[in-house]
Formats: C-alpha cells, sequence, structure tokens
C-alpha cells in the first residue's frame, strides 16, 4: 500500500497570471478556479504558447508537482515547465522539467522541489490553439502514516431513485460515480498539525488532488469538519470523509 499523498495549494491563485493569449470567454482564471470542468482557451497557434506565473516577493511557495487534468489539448505537444528567480526569463530560467505529452489522459508530473518566484509552461508549436481546464501547481504533503483498519474506500452512485407506492422504482441517472473514501486515522502530533495547515488552507471550499493508497490520482472534496480526538501520549484521532470532484 502506497502512502497516501494531497496537494492543496496551487500557487497560481497567489500568483499574477499571465498568458500568451486569452479567449474572454474562456478566461485565464478558469486556470485556477477548481473547476475541473470548465476550459481556459487561448487565441491564436502561437508558438511558443506560454503561462508565467509570479507569486511576488512577500510569499513565496515551494513546489514539486505539476497536474493538468484531462481536457487538454496537449497530446503529441513538446512542453516545459521552466522556473526563474528574476523573471528576466532568457538565459538564466531552468527545466524543472521537459516532455513530450503522449496522450490526451491526466497530466500529473513530479519534479525537484524549490521555491522561486517566477514559474511558467512553455507549449511548442501548438498545431491547434491551447486549451485546458487547470493547471496546478503545488507541493504534495504525503501521510506520515495511513489510514488504519476500518476505513472505508468505495463509489457513491450520482443516482435518483425514487419508488411509487405500488412499488415500482424510477431511477434517473444525473452523471458518473464518484470514488469516496472514509479514512480513519490514529496519528501523531506532527501529523495533526499538517492536516490542520492542509485545512486552514482550504478553507473548506476548495478541492484538492489526492493519490489515494493504491496511488490513483483523484480530485476530491473534504466533506466533514476536520477535528481530532486525543488519545493518550501525543496520539490522536481523526476522520476523513473525501469525496471525488467531477
Amino acid at each position: 500500500m502506497a502512502n497516501i499523498i494531497v496537494g492543496y495549494r496551487n500557487i497560481l491563485e497567489n500568483s499574477t497570471v499571465t498568458v500568451t493569449t486569452e479567449n474572454a470567454s474562456f478566461p485565464k482564471y478558469r486556470l485556477y478556479d477548481r473547476d475541473i470542468g470548465k476550459l481556459f482557451k487561448g487565441t491564436a497557434f502561437a508558438s511558443p504558447f506560454a503561462i508565467t506565473a509570479d507569486q511576488g516577493a512577500t510569499t513565496i511557495y515551494e513546489v514539486d508537482r505539476l497536474v493538468i487534468p484531462v481536457g487538454h489539448n496537449l497530446n503529441g505537444l513538446v512542453c516545459k515547465l521552466q522556473y526563474s528567480t528574476t523573471g528576466a526569463w532568457a538565459g538564466e530560467q531552468v527545466d524543472a522539467l521537459s516532455w513530450t505529452q503522449g496522450d490526451a489522459l491526466i497530466i500529473d508530473k513530479t519534479f525537484t522541489a524549490a521555491t522561486k518566484r517566477y514559474w511558467r509552461l512553455i507549449v511548442t508549436a501548438p498545431a491547434t490553439i491551447v486549451e485546458m481546464p487547470e493547471m496546478f501547481l503545488t507541493k504534495i504533503y504525503t501521510f506520515e502514516r495511513n489510514p488504519g483498519y476500518g476505513s472505508r474506500v468505495g463509489k457513491q452512485k450520482n443516482i435518483s431513485r425514487t419508488e411509487t407506492q405500488s412499488g415500482r422504482v424510477r431511477r434517473v441517472k444525473f452523471g458518473e460515480p464518484r470514488a469516496l473514501a472514509a479514512y480513519d486515522l490514529l496519528i501523531l502530533t506532527a501529523q495533526k498539525t499538517s492536516l490542520e495547515s492542509w485545512d486552514t488552507a482550504t478553507e473548506g471550499t476548495k478541492c484538492f488532488y489526492v493519490w489515494d493508497e493504491g496511488g490513483t490520482i483523484r480530485f476530491m472534496e473534504l466533506i466533514n469538519d476536520l477535528d481530532f480526538s486525543y488519545r493518550a501520549n501525543g496520539i490522536w484521532n481523526s476522520h476523513l470523509d473525501l469525496l471525488e470532484v467531477l
């Protein structure tokens, strides 16, 4: 079983974001609105196409993971994630990672952690106007200790079921099933502190990425209030109810 991993802070949200071109009907804020059902689009076949984030001089967060959800059109294209200390870019940028995208599936890339003010995603020679639902640049948090026995995982069906007085059943499907996880935790104070930082950053309103105990990445929300029960000697109980966001 793999340790559970969470990516909950997208640095684009605290950055000034610029793009090479922007379609006003598909604006750039969709790159960081945490709604993976809506697209950002450019307006021209610019080469290269760049998405740049400037975290500013005050609060600069470390990052080590890039996620771009399904819905992008980067299949077959050469992509680079770069960072810069000065923002001048010319001759002083560093490639955090470079790859040729091989499919239209979710992009999930790891790289050496870095704390830099400026980041940009470069897409070389796109043959169509670049589009994607989200660009999530985050620092992952790995659970110090995984959920205990009795935790549950499964699917929540997205249907409405009604039954008439005569006993006939009518079912309406509104969407695809969503993964759910009910994790019971027995943790030490260090993990309690980490979970509190996660909860503070997401404010109960922001969805986030979870790499579950099987290593599968999912976009999820925490649907319960985070609290802790003290056991003894710095040991705590807590519970997480997680539900996939489509």
